[in-house]
């Protein structure tokens, strides 16, 4: 018995403990989770540099925007504004990559280069050293990887920009301590333009979850040139210098978003030297309010971006279902007459879905012309003519009557389709225009309950438009189906050069020429002013780069 005692004292030792046995060992991604919460403990038991030293506030670098209204909450990652994304976009947040606004060329930002693979299936991207939140912890690679797999989460509710990545993605993985390795099920012509868009966030503030509750969504934590210094609910949003910032610190200190919904009252500090840039000039105030003493201390800066203004037709609807028809309305647009009454001439008339200075589209189509009598031989080919003499055009007793739909709210899109109805009533066409809430128009539009619809593309400037145009799109409500043309799209979408990618755009915008499922009307004119006290001002598509601006030390404040 002396001699079994140690050696049982072994084996209960050496034994196995039962606890826990008959539990399943952990998902990858309920370790993961593991690992995040207990790096999150560590963080908080350790004091991070929550803000960088600042040097006194100096006012003359301070940048005041007017704008017409503030965001609910700073995260471009989720659904937001117009102006929740320009002000979170590129300012707190960036991508692995971004766009030169003065030559639209791709240049790296969080990654410092990339190749692509595979006949461009597979993506590799280096990730830049020495880059830290603006909380203080350094950037790192699983950073990037929790962004990408955040896409493959259907829950989430993503921006428009962002859904449009993760159709194509299969697989993300880490290569070495630098390297991201990013696979498609497919190549992808627009996936690098996409990524642009794309901010990478911090696992370490959004690991709970990613929403417009999250704390990182009302308090971002970026890698931009400018963090959140203070937000003033329904008044201001307020950025502040990054000095944690990975390149050039920006000369403009403080940038400061108030809302001022009233165009006139924006104008008003402009007049007065309390605004130093307004956006988007009021068709209003241009040309005539822009007097010389205004010129003497701001510029005016002209930008076409690539939104347009578009009527879709139904071409279910008997009136509509003829293309000649549908060519006959666009010919009974007077495109140059209306943007200078309605617009006054900050709008110019769009040609195609393709953004011209993008290098797209066919150059040789220009926007369809004023043109009655055209117009009147159409209508005639197809034996609609007024036949009872009531002054209406009329085809085996039907008169020709459309129904068109228009967002309650767009003023101008009002005063454009009442110069349109003008038109078509003189050419004996009519037409009824019937304003429309958001959700009421898109429950019409998905059952197809509509002659016409008065619409807006918010648009990018290398855009894949199967969502619109290809016969399973998600957007293609004028239901026109074309073989031909989802074959385009999707040699697009594979084309692996600009070349190729361009010469399939002319194609493709022949073909929505020749049989138009909607009549291109406007690409809108955004004439910003901006302080001559700031030099090296580009304005781009998606606002402003504020972190490039130069403080001009030639220029002579007011009263001098």
């Amino acid at each position: 018995m002396r001699r079994l005692a140690p050696l049982l004292l072994l084996l209960s030792l050496t034994a196995p403990s039962c606890d826990g046995c008959d539990k399943p060992p952990d998902t990858p991604y309920k370790a993961s989770k593991k690992e995040l919460e207990q790096e999150f403990r560590r963080l908080e038991k350790r004091q991070l540099i929550q803000k960088a030293p600042v040097k006194k506030h100096d006012k003359s670098k301070t940048l005041t925007v007017a704008v017409p209204y503030l965001p609910d909450h700073l995260n471009p990652w989720l659904a937001i504004n117009r102006w929740g994304y320009r002000i979170a976009m590129h300012q707190i947040y960036e991508g692995l990559v971004r766009r030169d606004p003065r030559t639209g060329k791709l240049t790296g930002a969080l990654a410092t280069s990339w190749q692509m693979e595979e006949e461009g299936k597979v993506y590799r991207f280096w990730i830049r050293k020495g880059v830290r939140w603006q909380d203080g912890r350094p950037l790192s690679v699983e950073d990037v990887l929790f962004t990408f797999n955040l896409l493959t989460m259907p829950k989430v509710k993503k921006g428009p920009f962002i859904s449009d990545i993760d159709h194509s993605l299969m697989r993300v993985d880490k290569v070495g301590g630098r390297g991201v390795r990013i696979v498609l099920s497919h190549p992808n012509a627009y996936f690098l333009e996409h990524l642009a868009e794309l901010p990478i966030i911090p696992a370490h503030v959004f690991y709970k979850g990613v929403s417009e509750k999250s704390r990182g969504s009302s308090s971002p934590v970026g890698t931009g040139p400018y963090r959140l210094y203070q937000w003033i609910r329904g008044e201001s949003v307020i950025l502040e210098r990054n000095e944690f910032y990975w390149g050039p610190t920006p000369e403009v200190q403080r940038v400061v978003f108030r809302k001022i919904p009233d165009p006139a009252k924006a104008f008003v500090g402009i007049r007065r030297h309390q605004v130093d840039l307004l956006p988007e000039i009021s068709p209003v105030h241009y040309p005539v309010q822009i007097t010389e003493s205004i010129k003497d201390h701001y510029k005016l800066y002209r930008f076409v971006p690539p939104d347009f203004s578009y009527l879709l037709w139904n071409t279910r609807d008997p009136i509509l279902s003829d293309f000649r028809i549908r060519r006959a309305l666009s010919l009974l647009i007077d495109r140059k007459g209306i943007a200078e009454k309605v617009f006054r001439g900050l709008a110019v008339p769009c040609e195609g879905p393709f953004w011209r200075p993008g290098g797209l589209g066919d150059s040789a189509i220009a926007a369809d012309g004023y043109n009655p009598e055209k117009a009147r031989e159409l209508l005639a080919q197809v034996g609609w003519t007024d036949h009872d003499g009531d002054g209406i055009r009329d085809l085996k007793g039907r008169p020709m009557k459309l129904i068109v739909l228009h967002p309650v709210g767009a003023k101008r899109g009002l005063r454009v389709l009442e110069a349109i109805k003008n038109n078509y009533f003189r050419m004996g066409i009519d037409m009824v225009i019937v304003p429309t809430d958001w959700h009421l128009l898109g429950q019409h539009l998905k059952k197809r309950k509509f002659s016409a619809a008065y619409l807006t593309w918010r648009g990018r400037p290398y855009e894949d438009f199967s969502p619109i145009f290809h016969s399973e799109g998600r957007f293609n409500y004028s239901v026109v189906y074309s073989i031909f043309i989802d074959k385009l799209l999707a040699r697009m979408r594979r084309s692996l050069t600009f070349t190729g990618l361009s010469q399939l755009s002319i194609l493709l915008e022949r073909n929505l020429a020749a049989n138009p499922p909607m009549a291109f009307l406007f690409r809108p004119v955004h004439m910003s002013i901006v302080s001559r006290r700031f030099a090296n001002v580009v304005p781009s598509w998606d606002g402003f780069r504020y972190a490039s601006f130069r403080l001009d030390p030639a220029h002579r404040p007011p009263g001098h």
